[in-house]
């Protein structure tokens, strides 16, 4: 499996677990032992998964894939705010901070999340995939080591 493949592998794992976070979100009462597992699990996956797109992006831009960089890296940074909230929230212990914490940022968190996943599967490694050969692409396997 090539670094693309991984990455949007990573995609799938990452809507799974917003899925379950989702669940959470629209559910009544909170399941505060599973709210933390899978924000955690999310967070987790998510930051290693970010790390690693972190390292590809500049160089499938400097090859040969135009692409914003800067738009990817902007809604990395705005999505870890988002995060921040809602850990903020689960660390109070304040039941009312959380499920509003959960309401507005996890919800953004959802759909920005999803719409940069579909922006990066359906152009971004679509077109890295069409345009490099599995010989560039081993190069790129590389970089994630």
């Amino acid at each position: 499996m090539n670094c693309i493949d991984l990455l949007k592998k990573e995609h799938e794992d990452i809507e799974r677990e917003l899925l379950e976070f989702e669940d959470i979100i629209n559910f009544e009462e909170i399941n505060y032992p599973n709210l933390i597992h899978t924000f955690n699990k999310l967070s987790y996956i998510w930051n290693e998964h970010e790390n690693k797109e972190e390292k590809v992006f500049p160089i499938l831009e400097k090859e040969r894939i135009k692409m914003p960089v800067y738009r990817m890296l902007f809604e990395h940074r705005d999505l870890r705010s988002h995060k921040q909230e809602i850990i903020n929230a689960i660390n109070s212990g304040n039941e009312g901070k959380i499920k509003q914490a959960l309401e507005l940022h996890g919800k953004k968190i959802i759909a920005k999340l999803r719409e940069h996943i579909k922006f990066e599967d359906e152009i971004l490694y679509t077109l890295a995939l069409e345009e490099f050969n599995e010989e560039e692409l081993k190069e790129l396997d590389s970089v994630l080591g």
